[in-house]
């Protein structure tokens, strides 16, 4: 008898399934994408449990007859395409004709639509239509999704929770919003309004809407038209960029988009322009004729692929550099004004009262600033002098002891050093970081993390995501001296932090923390929060060093339990032992 056997049709239909609707995030994103294929301009999302149990989707579109109401659950039933052709100029969300029937094989659903006049009311239950009716409806469709996955527990089991699943759908809506301005959105979750953008006539107003007006005011424009191709969009002013990638979004033909062309486009058009280590933050728009782009190329629709992508990313490139240069001539222009205001600024003043805020300094607790030199007084200098022979001595000494010497730094990068076995070359970033990183480990064992105020406010405006990842997370960042206070909407005025920390530098870290909760699971957030710490306060590449903080460095990181690899898994040192220096030269 044959192993091979034709499966069940349930069993089919529920694997088919599987693949569409990953988690109620995909559920929101099916049916909206609907709701725009139908000409809606208000679409309402509803969520209970974070789409665990209830989603429902309303809006003022067009609406389905009876006869596609009878079709529309059947798999591949679509009003998008209908011929092999079409996949070659697909202007649509949507258009392979399987979500419904998706979303109806692991869910119990009710549709209610309507055309303008009279409607039909549809209850269906893990694939099987359960009651038919017909009723009174305002024009438009209404989709309630409740108990998802009710019959695949398996894939219910690995579920995130509430608040996870909530900040997929609230960033996805964030992002379809700023694509169509025009439309009106809102997102509720439970008796709680995440989301409520009316209508407005241009996407400048509507990334007001979403983001605010203080990140309204650090971005550029993006405009460019050749032809049947255009670019429009928003970038972040340099030279200040965002730690991680979050926030660089992708647009072809209004639909969200990951494609390589377009991020390596960013990143050669950025280099040098934002400071090192972090990212500029982007809304890049392309339009171009539908047949140009293949949208048929990943399960989700998340990818797609250019038919000429050399031109695609030599308009990407373009686009961003004008948007850059007008930036540089503008700030050329006015220049003079800024620099006779800031002449007037006491700098040393303020540095002297924020140094009267911090209640310990970072070398008190064992953490030591390697960038920062500290001015020495006449008093100092002269005590300096008069111990710089006798350090010599100490030191050569020391190396006898310890057995290893320090040589000096190469490019400001590496730190060359020589022991018994040969040479190191030590990275000096991912060594300072691996030393930081088990130094924050400790204070964390230990519950040490002491907290000071910011002398100036520091106000964050945060995307409807972000928020609801910091109000999931806010016990925890209160763990670590990161206390915010909420001033009402999505605004947060962070208050204090981890005393080690320049205002700055918190900043990136609590946004770069918003960045891991959207993707760690919980039990790696802890670990993954004290590598980002340690990676924005360790030393840069880049920087000059003296003999004795690269001393310092090197003995710090020969104490630590893991020497030889930084917290995020990069090498800190590279041998070359005296054999194979020998054996390179020709002396073996």
């Amino acid at each position: 008898m044959g192993k091979i056997k034709i499966l069940e049709p349930e069993v089919a239909q529920k694997i088919a399934a599987g693949e569409v609707i990953e988690r109620p995030f995909s559920v929101v994103k099916e049916l909206v994408e609907n709701s725009l294929d139908a000409g809606a301009t208000e679409i309402r999302v509803e969520i209970v449990d974070g789409g665990k149990k209830l989603i429902r989707v309303i809006d003022n579109g067009s609406g389905l007859s009876q006869e596609d109401v009878l079709l529309c659950f059947e798999r591949h039933a679509t009003s998008k395409i209908s011929r092999a052709e079409d996949l070659e100029r697909i202007a649509t969300l949507g258009f392979r004709g399987e979500a419904l029937a998706s979303i109806d094989a692991v869910s119990k659903l009710v549709l209610k639509t309507s055309e303008g006049t009279g409607g039909i009311k549809v209850e269906r239950e893990g694939g099987r239509l359960l009651r038919f009716s017909e009723g009174a409806y305002p024009r438009g469709t209404s989709i309630e999704v409740r108990d998802l996955f009710f019959n695949l527990p398996v894939r219910r089991k690995f579920l995130r929770s509430a608040q996870s699943e909530l900040a997929l759908i609230a960033r996805y809506l964030t992002l379809v919003a700023l694509a169509f301005p025009e439309i009106s959105f809102s997102l509720s979750h439970g008796e709680r309004q995440l989301l409520n953008c009316p209508g407005v006539k241009t996407r400048k107003e509507r990334f007001y809407q979403l983001f605010g007006r203080q990140a309204l005011e650090r971005m550029l424009e993006l405009d460019l038209k050749e032809g049947d191709y255009q670019i429009t969009g928003f970038l972040s002013r340099p030279p200040k960029g965002l730690p991680d990638k979050q926030r660089q979004v992708y647009y072809v033909n209004f639909r969200p988009v990951r494609d390589r062309t377009l991020a390596a486009a960013v990143q050669q058009a950025t280099k040098g322009w934002y400071e090192k280590d972090t990212y500029p933050e982007i809304y890049f728009f392309l339009t171009l004729p539908c047949s140009e782009v293949d949208v048929n190329v990943h399960p989700a629709k998340a990818e797609v692929r250019f038919r000429d992508s050399l031109r695609i990313f030599q308009l990407a490139v373009t686009s961003i550099d004008d948007a850059l240069k007008r930036e540089s001539q503008a700030k050329a222009v006015s220049f003079g004004q800024k620099f006779s205001e800031l002449k007037n600024v006491k700098t040393m003043e303020i540095r002297e009262e924020a140094r009267k805020e911090r209640p310990i300094l970072p070398e008190e607790r064992g953490i030591i600033d390697l960038e920062k030199e500290t001015p020495l007084s006449r008093e100092e200098k002269e005590i300096w002098k008069r111990g710089r022979l006798a350090t010599e001595e100490e030191r050569k000494e020391k190396v006898c002891d310890r057995g290893w010497q320090v040589l000096g730094q190469y490019l400001n990068f590496y730190i060359i050093v020589i022991d018994k076995e040969g040479l190191l070359i030590i990275d000096q970033h991912n060594a300072h970081e691996r030393v930081l990183y088990e130094k924050y480990l400790d204070l964390d064992r230990q519950r040490r993390f002491n907290r000071r105020q910011s002398l100036f406010p520091l106000i964050l405006e945060l995307s409807p995501a972000e928020m609801i990842r910091f109000e999931e997370n806010k016990v925890f960042l209160e763990e670590f001296g990161f206390e915010l206070e909420n001033l009402g909407g999505r605004s947060l005025l962070l208050r204090s932090f981890p005393d080690f920390l320049e205002d700055e530098e918190a900043r990136q870290i609590f946004l770069a923390f918003l960045g891991e909760a959207e993707v760690a699971p919980s039990p790696e957030l802890r670990p993954r929060f004290l590598a980002t710490m340690a990676c924005k306060t360790a030393i840069k590449a880049g920087v000059a060093l003296t003999l004795e903080k690269m001393e310092y460095l090197v003995n710090e990181l020969f104490q630590c339990e893991h020497p030889w690899l930084c917290p995020h898994g990069r090498p800190t040192a590279l041998r070359l032992s005296l054999e194979s220096i020998e054996k390179g030269l020709g002396r073996s």
